[in-house]
C-alpha cells in the first residue's frame, strides 16, 4: 500500500471518539499527529509544515472558531487547509464553522471511510512544485490560490487551470486547441491571442523557463525547472 508524506494534524480533546478513523488513515499517510491539549497543538504546528488541520467544533477552553482565529494569525511555514468537523449534521453547526474563517466541514464518526476519500480529494487540490530559484508553491484548486513561500497569490481561474493541466500531465504537449478546448471548453479561442496572454502571465510569475512551447506541437511544463 503506498503511503503519502503529508503532515495531517487532528485536535480534539477526546480522542477516543476517532481512534477508528485515525488508524485507517495512518495506513495511507505517513504524519499523523494527534493533540487533546492546545498548548501541544500549537507546538505541533509551529514545528511542522502542516498540509491539513482538523479541529473538533467543540473544543474547550476554546473552541474551534477562537481556534481557527489564532491558526490564521500566526506565520506559519505553512498555509494548512483547516477543517471543522462534528457529529452535529445542522446547518448552524457550518455555518459557524465557516464564519470562523475554515476551509471545510465534514461529519466522519458514523462513517471512517468517507474521511479517507475525503481527504484524498482534498490532497488532490495541494500540489506541491518547486521551480528554479527554490520557489516552493502550493496550488489550491478550490480557491485558485498559488501560495508562494506561504504567501499566498490568486490568480485568474483561467491562468490557474491553464497551469494545472500543464503540470498534471507533464509530458505532454498541449496545441492551443486542446487547451482551449479543455479550459474555455471552445476551440475557437485557439484562433485568439487568449492563450498566449495566459501562457505569457504565468511566465512572469514562474519565469520564462517553466512553460516549454515548441512550433506545431505547443506547450508543456518543463520538468527540468519542476523537482
Amino acid at each position: 500500500m503506498s503511503v503519502h508524506p503529508y503532515s495531517i494534524v487532528f485536535f480534539d480533546n477526546s480522542i477516543s471518539g476517532i481512534f477508528k478513523t485515525i488508524d485507517l488513515i495512518k495506513n495511507t499517510y505517513t504524519n499523523v499527529f494527534i493533540c487533546n491539549q492546545e498548548n501541544d497543538f500549537f507546538e505541533i504546528i509551529e514545528k511542522n509544515e502542516c498540509d491539513i488541520i482538523f479541529l473538533n467544533l467543540d473544543l474547550a477552553p476554546n473552541d474551534a472558531v477562537l481556534i481557527t482565529k489564532e491558526i490564521k494569525q500566526r506565520n506559519l511555514n505553512s498555509k494548512p487547509y483547516i477543517v471543522v468537523y462534528s457529529e452535529k449534521q445542522d446547518d448552524f453547526a457550518q455555518e459557524i464553522a465557516f464564519n470562523s474563517g475554515a476551509d471545510s466541514f465534514i461529519n466522519f464518526h458514523a462513517k471512517p471511510g468517507v474521511m479517507i476519500l475525503f481527504l484524498k480529494n482534498l490532497l488532490k487540490r495541494r500540489v506541491k512544485v518547486t521551480t528554479s530559484g527554490s520557489k516552493e508553491v502550493i496550488l489550491d484548486d478550490e480557491k485558485f490560490l498559488i501560495f508562494n513561500k506561504g504567501e499566498p497569490v490568486q490568480l485568474p481561474r483561467k491562468e490557474f487551470k491553464v497551469f494545472e493541466l500543464l503540470y498534471n500531465t507533464p509530458d505532454k504537449f498541449f496545441s492551443k486547441t486542446e487547451i482551449a478546448g479543455l479550459i474555455w471548453l471552445d476551440e475557437s479561442v485557439a484562433n485568439k491571442r487568449t492563450i498566449d496572454v495566459h501562457i505569457y502571465n504565468i511566465r512572469q510569475f514562474f519565469g520564462k523557463r517553466i512553460i516549454q512551447s515548441q512550433k506545431g506541437k505547443g506547450y508543456r511544463i518543463n520538468k527540468k525547472v519542476i523537482g
